[in-house]
C-alpha cells in the first residue's frame, strides 16, 4: 500500500492574473508612448509647412514705343517662343520718322562735301595771292630802282641847265621821267599792300571754312545717331516675346493707344517653376541649402515631387510688405515671423509640368541630409 506524504505549514503561491482592462491600458500606454517618440523624432528631422505655393518668374510684356495696335497675334493661354512677335503698332509714324532722319543726314553729308569744295578752292586762291604778293614784290624792286636811276639823271640834267650846257627840252624830259617813275614806285608799293592783304583775307577764310567742315561733320554725326534712333523706333513697332512661356492676363486690343511701359500682357516661363515655402523663423536653424524635400500640391492628390533648398530670402515677409511690421513702445505682441525659402524641382518628374503659379502646396524639408 503507498503512502502520502504531506509537508504542513508551507502555503502554495496562487499565480496572479492581471484583469482584461489593465491588459488594454498598458497596450495603449505603449502605442501612445511609441507614436509621441515618432513624431518627436520625426519633427527634430524634418520641418514641414502648408504655406507654400508654386512661382515663377513672370515676364510683363510693355512695349518702348507710342503708337496704335494694329494687330494682336496671340491669344490669352497660348504657348509662344521667346523672340516671337505677340502684338504690332502702326508702323507708318516711325517709317516716316526714319525717312525724314535720312534726309537730315543728306543735308550734312552735302554741308560736308560744299565746305570741302570751298576749301579746295580757297587753296587756289591762296596760291594765286601768294603768286601776286611775291609778283608785287618783285615789281616794286624794279619801279624802286627806276625811280632812283631817273631822280639822278634829274639831278644831273639839272646841274647841267643851270649851267646851260643842257637844253630845257632835255631836262624837262628827265624830270618828267623821274616823277613818273617815283609815281610808279608809289603805285607798285600800293598794289602789294592790296596782294598782302587780300592773301591774309584769304588764309583767314581757311579757318572760317575748317570750322564749318567741323560743324558740318558734328551734324552728321547728330543725324546719324537720329536715324540710328528712327530705326530702332521702327523695329520696336514689333512687340516679341522676351523668353519662351504661355500667355496670360492679355489686356491688349486691336485700335488700343499705347504709351511705353504699358502692361500689354504676360509671359509665364513654365519651364522655370519653382516653391517659395513660408517657414517660421524657428523651423529654419538647421535648414540649409540643397536639403532634400518632398512637395504635395493640392491640384495633384496623391503626388509627391522630389525638390531641393535652393536659397533663403534676406529677409521675413513682413520686412517686404507694402507696409512693413513696427511695433510700438507699450503694445508689443510677439509674433512667430516667417522666411521664404525657394525649392526648386529635381529634374526628370512629369508631374511639374502640370503645375501653374499660384498653386497651394505642402513642402517638407528633411533637415538631416543635404
Amino acid at each position: 500500500m503507498k503512502m502520502e506524504t504531506v509537508t504542513e505549514g508551507v502555503p502554495v503561491k496562487a499565480r496572479r492574473r492581471l484583469p482584461p482592462r489593465g491588459v488594454l491600458m498598458l497596450g495603449a500606454a505603449l502605442v501612445v508612448g511609441a507614436a509621441g517618440y515618432t513624431y518627436i523624432h520625426s519633427a527634430k528631422a524634418s520641418a514641414t509647412t502648408d504655406n507654400a505655393y508654386v512661382k515663377t518668374d513672370v515676364t510683363i510684356v510693355a512695349p518702348r514705343v507710342r503708337g496704335h495696335v494694329a494687330e494682336v497675334l496671340v491669344r490669352d493661354n497660348q504657348p509662344v517662343k521667346a523672340g516671337q512677335v505677340l502684338v504690332r503698332l502702326d508702323p507708318e509714324e516711325y517709317a516716316a520718322r526714319v525717312a525724314s532722319a535720312q534726309g537730315d543726314l543728306a543735308i550734312a553729308e552735302a554741308a560736308i562735301a560744299s565746305a570741302q569744295a570751298a576749301l579746295g578752292r580757297l587753296g587756289s586762291e591762296e596760291a594765286m595771292a601768294v603768286a601776286e604778293v611775291r609778283e608785287a614784290e618783285t615789281g616794286i624792286r624794279a619801279a624802286d630802282a627806276e625811280a632812283v636811276r631817273a631822280k639822278a639823271d634829274w639831278v644831273r640834267y639839272d646841274a647841267l641847265l643851270k649851267t646851260g650846257y643842257a637844253p630845257r627840252r632835255d631836262a624837262d624830259r628827265i624830270q618828267t621821267h623821274a616823277v613818273a617813275a617815283a609815281a610808279a614806285a608809289d603805285k607798285t608799293r600800293a598794289m602789294l599792300a592790296v596782294s598782302r592783304s587780300q592773301a591774309s583775307v584769304t588764309a583767314s577764310r581757311r579757318g572760317e571754312l575748317l570750322a564749318a567742315i567741323a560743324q558740318a561733320r558734328a551734324q552728321r554725326q547728330k543725324a546719324a545717331a537720329a536715324l540710328d534712333l528712327a530705326r530702332q523706333d521702327q523695329q520696336h513697332v514689333e512687340i516679341r516675346a522676351p523668353v519662351a512661356g504661355v500667355v496670360g492676363d492679355r489686356q491688349a486690343n486691336v485700335g488700343d493707344y499705347v504709351q511705353p511701359g504699358s502692361r500689354l500682357l504676360v509671359v509665364n516661363p513654365l519651364d522655370r517653376l519653382y516653391i517659395t515655402a513660408n517657414f517660421k523663423e524657428t523651423q529654419t536653424a538647421r535648414m540649409l541649402n540643397g536639403q532634400a524635400a518632398k512637395v504635395k500640391v493640392d491640384a495633384l492628390p496623391g503626388v509627391v515631387l522630389k525638390a531641393h533648398v535652393d536659397s533663403f530670402a534676406p529677409g521675413t515677409g513682413s520686412e517686404f510688405a507694402l507696409l512693413p511690421f513696427e511695433p510700438g513702445v507699450g503694445n508689443f505682441t510677439k509674433i512667430v515671423q516667417r522666411v521664404p525659402v525657394r525649392l526648386r524641382f529635381d529634374p526628370g518628374q512629369p508631374g511639374v509640368a502640370k503645375l501653374r503659379p499660384g498653386l497651394s502646396a505642402k513642402v517638407t524639408v528633411e533637415l538631416e541630409g543635404e
